[in-house]
């Protein structure tokens, strides 16, 4: 959770650095599951090890 709140943090003070107001900003993370996901010549992305977690 700290990640993500991070996240949107940030989005909102790059976008308010072009003259978007923080209150017109909404933010929505649409998450799918790893397995979800087809990556490297095809493999299901919770199959493949990328050296690092990936958890937002």
């Amino acid at each position: 959770v700290p990640a993500k709140r991070n996240l949107y943090r940030e989005i909102v003070t790059r976008l308010e650095a072009v003259g978007i107001p923080a209150d017109h900003i909404t933010i929505v993370l649409r998450e799918s599951a790893l397995e979800n996901w087809g990556v490297r010549g095809g493999q299901a992305a919770c199959d493949v090890s990328l050296g690092f977690d990936v958890n937002v």
